[in-house]
């Protein structure tokens, strides 16, 4: 149910997330599900909750993001845009969407920390130095 003291805050962490979705293609997830399960306690009461509101969120954001600057520049590269979204839709309304709503939402929240930590590492590339240190 929407409180009126979400307002500010709610449009202040969509300017947020807009911002950096904008520039580096990620903010759904990465962003908006901790900030929801942390500062919405009373309304976001499990980690489904906050993966269901994040997606509800990504897709005006994404569509926005991707009419305003990137096509307009030909920076979209469709073909590939087209196969994956629809493998990506496939993947979460078969197998994504009703595995979650089996998972324990504590279990959930660690598989999403290790997730972040294993892209978040290959993203400052500290990810091959790591798999060198294993792999030997």
């Amino acid at each position: 149910m929407f409180k009126w003291t979400t307002l500010i805050p709610g449009l202040g962490l969509g300017v947020v997330v807009g911002t950096i979705s904008g520039m580096l293609g990620i903010g759904g997830g990465i962003l908006m599900v901790p900030v929801l399960l942390y500062l919405w306690k009373d309304s976001i009461t499990s980690m489904q909750m906050a993966t269901a509101t994040s997606l509800a969120v990504m897709v005006p954001s994404a569509i926005a993001g991707t009419l305003r600057n990137h096509y307009s520049f030909g920076r979209v590269e469709w073909s590939l845009a087209v196969l994956v979204g629809v493998g990506a839709v496939m993947g979460t309304y078969l197998i994504g969407v009703p595995l979650a709503q089996h998972i324990p939402s504590e279990t959930l929240k660690k598989v999403f920390g290790v997730v972040l930590m294993i892209f978040g590492l290959q993203m400052v590339g500290v990810g091959p130095w790591i798999s060198r240190l294993v792999v030997r």
